[in-house]
């Protein structure tokens, strides 16, 4: 009898939570099939848009050798985001978000074969500064339009649990590709020409193009506040008492981002940082030149080593715990703004490159948890819309930069940048003791 106790007694124990290895945390989402397929077809989107960055700056100063000419190009891709992203945050929550990112994917490859051509000077055609201008406006529309699907289907795909660690490994994709895409198409137009280059681009969208047709075409999961994830067919596109046009989901679109006050926060306090740390990127060039009195090769080491911190910020994210993220947000903000201030004061190089580590952990670190935030706490049929406004920062950091610009142009380079940056750290302070909010967020 008593043995038979024990016996009863051991079959009911429950057993101790075995403790993940590292190496389980970081890639617990890469074991889903469906994000597997999703990520590497974001890597070859990242690699691809890394290299067109270099190759179509270069051309443009080739072609045209005036500094004027690539701020121009700059906003032929800002303004697009402004106007297009919240068009479409709204398709994407009426229409499938896979169809959407492949046809923005198939677009992009047409897009490089086309200038491909023109680079390689096919059929008697050469290619000209209105060419690479309309190509990166239109490439601008496209890409608005397809960033909300794409960046809000990782919730559709993934269960809450997991969804920090697999927006941080999107991140460690994105920073990757930012560390090596660019040397490659360097290498490529000194050794071969910037046609080779696009060549390649189009040919890395295409298999993205397959990559993302295995992909579900509906929704997985659905997360609700304060629930968690459920199942995607619980929560079907249709039902939610959606208005029937399309302007009509628009204004409820920014009606939610407006009344919702977590939403409202995060996107506000994230809007903050952008315009008011991010200038510096457009302006490091010059910064190089004029403060460390250096030249395009030690820049391009800064930006390198950049990317290695913004690994270490992204790997941070993937493996860091579901909670106590609106902190964490924060401190990745003071972080960002701490090493902007004293990379502004900063007269070396060589202890200007450390410094750069700390840039790059802060603005991965900012932008991971910002995103899991926001696909956290929006609302499944609001999601694709409220990413819209998200993305509307690639469009605003180029009304910063105008702004930062003009006061280094007056002030000088370190007090325009290094002001800016100690107005951010002030304020993530503050927010990380009075911010309510943004404390309370997990």
């Amino acid at each position: 009898m008593a043995q038979e106790q024990v016996a009863t007694t051991d079959e009911n124990a429950v057993a101790p939570p075995v403790e993940e290895s590292w190496f389980a945390r970081i890639s617990g989402a890469m074991r889903d099939p469906h994000y597997r397929n999703f990520y590497f077809g974001n890597i070859l989107q990242f690699g691809s848009m890394n290299m067109q960055l270099v190759v179509r700056g270069w051309l443009v100063f080739h072609i045209t050798g005036s500094f004027a000419a690539l701020g121009t190009m700059s906003l032929a891709n800002a303004i697009p985001t402004l106007f297009f992203s919240p068009i479409g945050g709204v398709i994407a929550d009426r229409a499938p978000k896979k169809t959407i990112i492949q046809v923005g994917q198939a677009y992009n490859a047409v897009n490089a074969a086309i200038l491909a051509i023109l680079a390689a000077g096919f059929f008697g055609l050469q290619l000209e500064f209105w060419h690479l201008f309309l190509s990166a406006f239109l490439q601008g529309m496209v890409n608005s339009v397809m960033q909300p699907s794409r960046q809000s289907f990782i919730s559709d795909i993934v269960p809450r649990e997991k969804l920090t660690n697999a927006i941080g490994l999107n991140a460690t994709a994105q920073t990757f590709m930012q560390l090596t895409a660019p040397g490659l198409a360097g290498f490529m137009i000194a050794v071969y020409s910037p046609a080779i280059v696009f060549w390649t681009m189009a040919a890395m969208y295409v298999v993205a193009v397959f990559f993302t047709a295995r992909l579900p075409k509906h929704p997985l999961y659905a997360f609700v506040r304060g629930q968690g994830a459920v199942p995607g067919g619980a929560m079907g596109r249709g039902g939610h008492g959606r208005p029937p046009s399309g302007f009509a989901d628009l204004v409820a679109g920014f009606k939610y981002v407006a009344h919702d006050q977590t939403i409202r926060t995060v996107i506000g306090v994230n809007f903050l940082i952008v315009v008011v740390a991010m200038p510096y990127t457009q302006l490091l060039p010059g910064f190089v030149q004029a403060v460390l009195h250096k030249g395009a090769f030690e820049q391009g080491v800064l930006q390198s080593v950049q990317g290695l911190g913004a690994l270490g910020g992204a790997m941070f994210v993937a493996t860091a715990a579901a909670t106590g993220r609106g902190k964490m947000f924060l401190f990745c903000g003071a972080l960002l703004g701490a090493g902007i201030l004293a990379f502004s004061f900063s007269t070396s190089y060589w202890l200007s490159i450390p410094i750069m580590m700390i840039i790059g952990a802060g603005q991965t670190g900012r932008m991971a948890l910002g995103q899991v935030l926001i696909q956290s706490y929006s609302e499944e049929q609001y999601r694709g819309r409220v990413m819209s406004v998200w993305f509307m920062e690639f469009g605003l950091v180029q009304f910063g930069t105008f702004i930062v610009g003009i006061m280094a142009e007056f002030l000088g380079p370190q007090i325009a940048i290094g002001g800016m940056a100690a107005v951010l750290l002030a304020i993530m302070c503050l927010l990380f003791v009075r911010g309510k909010v943004m404390r309370a967020l997990d």
